[in-house]
């Protein structure tokens, strides 16, 4: 939720993108074909989609979010972190459940994989935080969200060093949501995904997975970072004496 969080963000300043279209490709279709789509197979003549009906399953359910990631890249002309990221945890998620029974992985690369991803992505923004203190602070507090000149020509000398600490405090709750993340998705995999890739319930376990995470790890990311947010923007008004509407981009 907090990649799918800063993804919207990246986005608003170019061509919007449909949410509901989003959702159908990446979630929704992948998780009935994942449900469903070994049974569809064995309704076809024939014999090798049959034999490897989960493999094929799984390879035709991450099509679809493969190929939006890079129609959306032609689209917008250019790449980000944010879209590496999605499509790296996609190819994960394809190779254990398409080549993880035959190289014999157990269910514990998929579980390792759904709680490490938010969590690296928390030590990476700590790092950033530590030795990029610039680049960290505009993580939330960007030109993007915010009029980053009307706040600086309303800022006066001795309440830069404010707002700095401002934008650091609300870049801690975006890793706070990122490790929050993990913890939920880590509890979630365990006790979802008892089947080990290659046997015949591991895409469906998979699927029940992928809709329930983004459910159960959506209310307290944007709990948390919309908390952080919130504080960054009450922040700001009480430093600049503007009102939000001033300030934030409509």
């Amino acid at each position: 939720c907090c990649i799918f969080f800063l993804g919207v963000v990246k986005m608003m300043p170019r061509q919007k993108e449909n949410p509901i279209v989003n959702i159908f490709i990446n979630i929704i279709i992948p998780v009935v074909i994942l449900r469903n789509g070994s049974d569809w197979l064995n309704y076809v003549e024939i014999n090798a989609l049959k034999t490897h009906s989960d493999s094929f399953t799984f390879l035709i359910a991450i099509l679809f979010p493969c190929i939006y990631f890079f129609y959306d890249l032609g689209q917008k002309k250019d790449i980000n972190f944010i879209a590496i990221i999605g499509f790296i945890n996609v190819l994960l998620t394809g190779g254990i459940g398409i080549f993880g029974g035959k190289l014999g992985l157990s269910k514990n690369w998929f579980i390792i994989k759904e709680g490490s991803l938010p969590l690296m992505i928390g030590f990476i923004l700590c790092a950033v935080s530590k030795y990029k203190r610039v680049t960290f602070n505009s993580v939330l507090l960007n030109d993007i969200i915010f009029d980053i000149d009307k706040i600086k020509n309303n800022l006066s000398e001795n309440k830069k060093l404010a707002l700095d600490n401002l934008s650091f405090n609300a870049g801690i709750h975006l890793i706070i949501g990122f490790f929050t993340s993990s913890i939920i998705q880590f509890i979630l995999a365990s006790q979802i995904v008892t089947s080990n890739p290659g046997e015949p319930s591991f895409n469906k376990e998979v699927s029940t997975m992928t809709w329930i995470s983004y459910i159960a790890v959506f209310l307290p990311t944007v709990v948390i970072v919309g908390r952080g947010l919130l504080k960054l923007m009450n922040g700001i008004e009480n430093l600049t004496g503007l009102a939000k509407e001033d300030f934030l981009r409509t």
